[in-house]
């Protein structure tokens, strides 16, 4: 895992043939959340990992399909000023993969007889909406659902293609659902599953029109997703606040 992390991180690090301006963006606005949560004042801090299942849907798989879950895991640190906002600021590695074989009512598919695997890393920043305040010491509410969107950089790797003439790296957007419960002190368990809407049709290593072959052809105007389930458990790392006299 944490072999898979380092590499995400140098794989983050030589982008250069996606958009500039998109990536120079992206990178910014991680950089202010993370100045920003350093400044201010923290009720509490978060550190922990997890593991789950990760997916992905396009034009091999234009439905989730769960028979093709890949294992995926993800290790993160998470800021919450307050009651209702959280910051989080994750880096994930895993794998996804999709086969035609057994989609046996789609006649393309069943000509295309396409397939991949791929390796996927992330690094993201999201905030995430509690609607419950859940480590109240007054109201005794354990848990909390809430929601989450932010940014993220990915990088993808198809194992059947050695020399892609696409980018590997690219910008996704995260957003998705999750549960947060209190396990026990400074103890939490957190269960979530999350969308990652990207801008390139190339997960799958399909895309385009061939002339030459009708059949192994994709819908560039689909563009590709990932997807992330996954159980984890945390750390809470308490600030004391000091008294206010009047």
């Amino acid at each position: 895992m944490i072999t898979k992390l380092s590499k995400a991180l140098a794989h983050f690090h030589s982008i250069h043939s996606i958009n500039s301006q998109l990536y120079k963006i992206a990178v910014s606005i991680y950089a202010v959340l993370l100045i920003s949560s350093i400044k201010v004042q923290a009720q509490h801090i978060e550190v922990g990992g997890g593991a789950g299942a990760m997916l992905y849907k396009g034009d091999i798989l234009p439905n989730i399909d769960p028979r093709y879950s890949k294992l995926g895991g993800q290790l993160f640190l998470r800021h919450t000023p307050g009651k209702a906002v959280s910051f989080k600021y994750a880096v994930m590695a895993g794998s996804i993969s999709g086969s035609d074989e057994k989609r046996n009512n789609d006649p393309l598919a069943q000509a295309r007889k396409r397939s991949f695997t791929s390796s996927m890393q992330e690094l993201s920043v999201t905030m995430e909406y509690n609607f419950l305040d859940y480590r109240s010491n007054i109201k005794r509410m354990p848990l909390s659902p809430y929601l989450f969107g932010g940014l993220a950089l990915f990088h993808f790797d198809p194992a059947e293609n050695k020399k892609p003439t696409y980018s590997l790296s690219g910008i996704s957007i995260p957003f998705g659902v999750g549960l947060k419960y209190v396990l026990y002190k400074n103890w939490n368990l957190n269960v979530e599953f999350g969308a990652r809407k990207t801008f390139t049709d190339y997960l799958d290593n399909l895309s385009g029109t061939d002339i030459t072959n009708p059949t192994q052809n994709g819908n560039p105007k689909n563009k590709d997703m990932y997807l992330y389930t996954g159980i984890s458990i945390s750390y809470t790392f308490y600030k004391i606040q000091c008294p206010e006299f009047y």
